[in-house]
């Protein structure tokens, strides 16, 4: 199942079947991978709230990561991150 398919089974379930909602909003890690059989990485958090009608959520995304020039040239194919460049097969300088 992809992200979204996931999450909409889960809200489905706890619409369906108050104890599965009390469990994933207990510890919804658990209760998603004993459910639907998922197992997350380790260091994965997942937090569950319920909406209320006069509360708006408002999910901030992760602060995008920012590369120095060294990071972003490597990543970029710039350089090789084992060696001078001729060591991977790139032109000498």
């Amino acid at each position: 199942k992809t992200r979204l398919e996931l999450l909409v089974s889960v809200i489905e379930k706890a619409h369906e079947d108050p104890e599965f909602r009390d469990s994933v909003l207990a510890d919804a890690k658990a209760a998603i991978g004993r459910e639907f059989g998922v197992a997350f990485r380790e260091g994965v958090n997942i937090v569950v709230h319920e909406n209320e009608l006069d509360t708006v959520h408002l999910p901030l995304p992760a602060k995008p990561m920012v590369l120095d020039e060294g990071q972003l040239s490597q990543v970029s194919g710039g350089e090789c991150s084992c060696g001078p460049p001729e060591h991977c097969g790139g032109p000498p300088d």
